[in-house]
């Protein structure tokens, strides 16, 4: 199995006990691709999320709509292209900071189309599919198309916010990292504040962490806080 599979495979069951629904679970395709367009050859990507960024950015202007969607694309390739492979992005820092940022893109994204009349299910459809042009290699990119498709129009509606869209980037992305971390290279999980590598036992404790938030989240529900974090959320929108 190639490297791209087998990091959205793990990235899928990571983030399955926590949010079963097709729209997370293909922000958390999402966000295991995009930690490696650091590289060179996923430079296509990133040129491609620049265009996508500056028409975005131009139709909104003319619209009399903050552009800021499209600036924000614009940013986030720009940081790729300068990025180091396996350097910040490849770190605990990098991943919170990339997800934050696809995260409001997102969430922006998806306002801005609802501003518009267009239906909530092809509000987020849209945005999914969007994300996984810019992002995704290639060869995954038509299963991708064709599961979300499906999965969105036939799956319960979807109750979303920035706190869901995150996590679901962020176990994401955190999910490419532990694998990383069981290659024979390791991963400076703490870069730029520590460039030590880590390992294997690294990735042991983040995989035994996750198992406990699991079980929490499961089995014990009194305690999870995104109950009450959504409600909330729905009540300050």
């Amino acid at each position: 199995m190639s490297s791209y599979k087998k990091h959205i495979l793990f990235a899928l069951i990571m983030v399955f006990p926590f949010f079963p629904d097709v729209y997370y679970l293909s922000l958390a395709v999402i966000g295991a691709s995009v930690v490696d367009l650091d590289t060179s050859f996923r430079y296509r990507n990133l040129l491609i999320m620049a265009l996508c960024g500056g028409v975005l950015a131009v139709i909104l202007q003319f619209l009399n709509i903050t552009p800021f969607p499209g600036i924000l694309l614009i940013s986030i390739a720009f940081f790729f292209f300068l990025a180091q492979h396996r350097g910040f992005i490849h770190s605990i820092p990098g991943v919170c900071l990339t997800g934050f940022c696809l995260a409001v893109f997102a969430l922006s994204f998806q306002a801005l189309l609802l501003t518009f009349k267009i239906d909530y299910r092809i509000a987020i459809y849209l945005t999914s599919i969007i994300m996984g042009v810019m992002i995704l290699n290639r060869g995954l990119l038509i299963l991708y198309v064709l599961l979300v498709s499906l999965g969105i129009f036939l799956s319960p509606e979807t109750n979303f916010n920035f706190l869901y869209i995150y996590t679901a980037l962020f176990v994401g992305s955190l999910s490419h990292l532990i694998l990383d971390l069981f290659s024979g290279s390791g991963v400076k999980l703490f870069n730029p504040l520590w460039k030590h590598k880590y390992g294997k036992i690294a990735g042991l404790f983040l995989l035994t962490l996750w198992a406990i938030f699991v079980v929490i989240f499961n089995f014990f529900p009194e305690t999870n806080l995104y109950f009450p974090l959504d409600q909330l959320l729905h009540r300050i929108s």
